[in-house]
Formats: structure tokens, sequence, C-alpha cells
């Protein structure tokens, strides 16, 4: 028999039963964000003892207190999420809304002009400006340079924004774990059968630890062919261009200017990720899991179908919705590429 199980600390208190927990994450952001629904009035309990008269439960918390979410079955607990609380709707239930540690970001304030200067190396720096007794931790998986960097009196927040913006959305930024920040290429690895960010890996098999599939579509890698092209200029006029060499297919041509890079090979490995992503075989939608096995994006999730063999293989998972509460536990997990996806179509 499961029964669910939670430990939720808000600040100072902590909670083993709520009305309602929504923890959402994506690797397409670096927002987790969770939503905590408690009742309104309350009683607090110190050393087992229950003080007298009732409280007003929004107003034992304040913007800024320190969430952590553990949830799971029969004591089995696994933490969905840490952060802080951003705001409170003083409704029936309270509903209290909780942001990761992007919420450290948007306090952040960075000034930053490089005229060259490493991915990696500007991530360590936009992060070092967060509230003391924090500590965001870095994983860069890709060895990118950037000139002309001009990031002048803005948060960690929007720092962050603009690498990507930087190379046009090739490279992705989100908390691989609740204080890791990761950036690199997410669709590269997978496509070659890589598996990026090595985590764990789950099963789901459709119909008996995962109660639905009808959301799930097949994308196919002839759903949208295309080519990219990035170019940019270098310091004495010269044009350097890299083009994408991947998933070889008739179709539109994309081009655009990206004056950050000034490296041939770089510009071929962003066009490349571009390509991929807009390209990949997998599924979109997502699944209805339980609670365990656990998963949050970055995991591979092997799909086992007794009645569609097609959809069987090793998929991304690029987000999880988790649901607790007091109509039960639920996961929805958003699959997407097809582990090997660049194999199968070149082979």
């Amino acid at each position: 028999m499961f029964v669910l199980s939670s430990d939720i600390t808000i600040g100072k208190f902590r909670f083993s039963g709520v009305n309602e927990v929504i923890v959402k994450r994506s690797i397409h952001s670096i927002v987790d964000t969770a939503i905590i629904k408690i009742p309104s009035i309350g009683k607090i309990i110190r050393k087992n003892r229950v003080d007298p008269g009732t409280v007003v439960t929004g107003k034992q918390f304040t913007d800024g207190d320190l969430v952590t979410i553990k949830l799971g079955y029969n004591g089995q607990l696994q933490t969905e999420f840490i952060g802080f609380v951003k705001r409170r709707n003083l409704s029936m239930p309270l509903e209290i809304e909780c942001e990761g540690y992007s919420w450290l970001l948007r306090r952040s304030n960075v000034n930053i002009f490089e005229k060259a200067v490493t991915v990696k190396d500007l991530l360590h720096r936009i992060v070092a400006n967060i509230e003391s007794g924090y500590k965001i931790n870095v994983a860069c998986a890709v060895g990118l340079t950037l000139e002309n960097v001009y990031m002048p009196n803005i948060s960690g927040f929007d720092a962050i924004s603009n690498v990507s913006t930087y190379t046009d959305g090739a490279l992705s930024c989100f908390f691989i774990r609740p204080d890791t920040l990761w950036c690199g290429l997410i669709y590269t690895p997978y496509a070659n059968d890589n598996d990026g960010f090595k985590l764990e890996h789950v099963s789901y098999q459709l119909g008996y630890n995962a109660l639905k599939d009808n959301s799930l579509k097949e994308r196919l890698t002839e759903n949208d062919p295309i080519k990219v092209v990035y170019s940019s200029a270098t310091s004495n006029g010269d044009k350097i261009s890299g083009a994408s060499d991947v998933l070889l297919q008739s179709g539109r041509t994309y081009s655009k200017i990206l004056n950050a890079v000034k490296d041939e090979a770089g510009l071929k490995q962003l066009a490349n990720e571009k390509v991929y992503r807009a390209n990949y075989a997998g599924y979109e939608g997502h699944i209805n899991a339980f609670l365990q096995p656990y998963a949050a994006p970055g995991v591979l999730a092997e799909v086992i179908d007794n009645r569609y063999t097609e959809r069987r293989g090793t998929y991304l998972v690029e987000s999880t919705e988790v649901h607790f509460g007091i109509n039960g536990g639920r996961r929805l997990v958003e699959l997407g590429p097809q582990t090997g996806f660049a194999k199968q179509v070149t082979g």
C-alpha cells in the first residue's frame, strides 16, 4: 500500500500535510516554480505542544523565506523543490507562490564589459553577485567564447537571458539541480546517442506505472526541414560563417548574424544545435505518472509500450509538473527527443 508523504519547510515552519502542491521545472527555463496551498488559519506546535489559540497562516511567512519541498510515499521522500517565497495570496486556502534560485538572480546586479570572455567565465561572474549566504554553482558544457559582451547595470536574471540571446537561443540554461545552473547544447548530444546530463534513468511502462499517454504526439525529423547558417564579422571586416551539416533534407534556410561569436567552428556548432532542436524525432506531450519513479528535467526515460511497440525507446525528459495533495500525487512528464535520432536518419 502506498501512502502519500511530504516534508515541507517554509522559513522556520515545517508542514507534514498541505491542501495542494504544484511544482514545475523545465530544461527550457531557469525559473523553477512551486505553489503551496495550506489552510489560512492554523495552530503552531512547539516541542510537541500545541500553542493555544489560532494564527493567521499567511502572517507567519515573509517574502524571501527559504522553501524546501520533499514528496513521496511511505516516508520515502525526494526533494522536488528548493527556492524562496515569492509572494502570498491571502485567500482561502492560503496560496504561497515560490521561485527557485532564479529568485536570487532577479535581485542581483551585474556590470560586465568584456571584449572576449568564455561562456563559463561569464556565468561565474553573473552568479557571483547573488545574496551572501547562498551560492549558485555553474556547470558549463560548452567551450564557446563570446566577444563584445555588454551588460550594463542589469539583473543576473536578465544577464543569463542575454547569454541565450547572443547565441540565438542555441545555448540553453536551466537549473539542473536547485543550486546548479547548467549551460550548453541540449539536443546535440542526444541526437548522437550521448547522455548530455548524466542524471538518473527512469522507466515508464504505459498502462502500468504511467497512467495516460493520449497527449503524446509523434514528432518526426521531416516535420520542419531546415538548414541554419550563422555568420559574423571579424574585427578586420571579414565575414565568417558556419552552416549546419546535419539532418540534410530539402527545406528552407534560416540565416542570422551572431556578432558575439567570431569563431567558425562555434557558429557551426550552434547552427547544428538549432537544426536538431527544430527537427528532432521523439514525442510532444506528456505522460501521466505516479510520484515514483522520481523524474526531473534532464533525465532519460525509457518508454515501454506493449501495445504500440514503435513507441518503445529512450527519451529526454524536457519538463515535469508535480501535483500533490488531498487528491493524490501525480507527475506529468513531458518527453522530448529520442536518443540517437540523428543516427536513425543518417544510418
